[in-house]
């Protein structure tokens, strides 16, 4: 199976899609998150780039959605709806016609991979289950001499990122440096610590901290306020299964 591809460059763009590896990323992405529900998926239901006719039937049983791709015929066929394939028509593309739906154009790969990008990080939803959880094992380090290393590690965003405890004082004489920051809610963030600044607006010194996913969104806080639980030092990342880096440095 062709992997997914991860990456870290900053612009907003973790999820990057290829056509071998649109629809394996949707179904993990929709497996992992059972919140992203049919009113979440609605961006996606939106006509291809290059439309054509479907026809769908809808089981008042059980709301499941029949597609054809061929005009039905018999007595039932006033109960079928004739509209344009949409994106997730293609993704869900079982029982119809696979030349129609074989390749989805260069610009439905490219909605639909912003589409995931925007929920993991506006949304700030999975890619793997047992994301989120501060962990600690053997074997988890893939480098000689390391493997046996018992390591403090997260799973997130279709990674493993091994960690080491450091201080709020290390933190404050560091500059760009990848951490993850647990909240007063026990939950982990992961972020870029960019440095100290001076605010001439009001005069005071204030942290400034990047989105680790997308550079562009930024927040300043306090140096009173900057009271993390816990804050941790990223040493190494690894991808998850069906996963892998393309970009990071």
């Amino acid at each position: 199976m062709v992997q997914i591809q991860l990456s870290l460059a900053g612009d907003g763009r973790l999820v990057i899609l290829t056509p071998q590896t649109v629809r394996a990323a949707f179904f993990q992405f929709t497996e992992v998150n059972r919140e992203y529900t049919s009113r979440e998926k609605f961006p996606l239901n939106r006509p291809l780039y290059k439309p054509f006719k479907l026809w769908k039937f809808e089981n008042k049983r059980d709301g499941n959605i029949l597609r054809s791709t061929y005009a039905p015929s018999g007595t039932k066929k006033n109960d079928w709806k004739e509209t344009e394939a949409t994106l997730l028509d293609a993704l869900y593309r079982t029982h119809l016609d696979r030349e129609k739906l074989s390749h989805l154009h260069k610009k439905d790969i490219l909605y639909i991979e912003r589409e995931i990008n925007k929920q993991i990080v506006r949304n700030n939803l999975a890619l793997v289950d047992g994301e989120g959880l501060l962990l600690s094992g053997y074997g988890i380090c893939q480098e000689i001499g390391k493997n046996r290393e018992k390591v403090k590690y997260i799973r997130r965003y279709g990674m493993i990122f091994i960690l080491e405890p450091i201080t709020r004082q290390t933190v404050l004489k560091a500059e760009n440096i990848d951490l993850f920051l647990q909240d007063t809610n026990f939950d982990f963030h992961l972020v870029r610590y960019h440095g100290v600044l001076l605010s001439a607006l009001r005069s005071r010194i204030e942290l400034l901290f990047r989105h680790r996913l997308d550079f562009s969104i930024t927040w300043t806080c306090t140096l009173d306020s900057f009271q993390p639980r816990q804050i941790f030092r990223i040493t190494r990342i690894y991808p998850c299964d069906g996963f892998r880096i393309v970009n990071y440095g």
